[in-house]
Formats: C-alpha cells, structure tokens, sequence
C-alpha cells in the first residue's frame, strides 16, 4: 500500500492499527502529520473539526497560481523576443 510505503512502516502494521488490534503510536501519528501536513491534527487525534487544514490547501493553491503565473511571464518573454527578432528580420529584408 502506497500509505504505508509513505510512512515507512509495513501492510501488516497497517492492518493491525486499521483493524483495531493495535493503536497508533505517537511516532507514527507525527509521521501522518508530517507526510500529509494538509491533515488537521485535532480531526486525527481528536476527531474534531475539519480533516483537512485550509490554511495549508490555500497555501498550495497560491504557490500552484504563482508557479503557473510564472511560467506564462516565461512564455511571453520568449514569444517577445522571438517577435522582435522576427520583425529585425523582417526590417532587414526591406
């Protein structure tokens, strides 16, 4: 399973914690948090609240904008500067 392979721990500790044989250790509840920092840590210890955190999602979706912001200033500095070579050339063949 890939949950498990994330947190470095085996299927069969897996099944037992998911089966309720076993109880989740402190070490592995940090390990949930850190690996899915978007999980609220009041709805996984205390089943309050939301299960995920918005402030994190939020977080996400501006770095997402930006990088994508970036990558049209990107393009369109290279399509001015193809056009402005473009019209050099064109002034050059008149």
């Amino acid at each position: 399973m890939e949950f498990a392979e994330r947190l470095k721990i085996s299927n069969a500790v897996l099944s037992h914690i998911s089966s309720g044989r076993n109880k989740a250790s402190t070490e592995l509840v940090l390990a949930i948090l850190k690996e899915f920092p978007e999980l609220s840590a009041d709805w996984l210890l205390l089943g309050q609240g939301e299960m995920i955190r918005k402030d994190v999602i939020a977080s996400k979706t501006i770095d997402l904008l930006l990088n994508e912001l970036q990558s049209v200033k990107n393009a369109h500095a290279a399509t001015s500067d193809r056009l402005s070579k473009l019209e050099n050339e064109i002034i050059k063949l008149k």
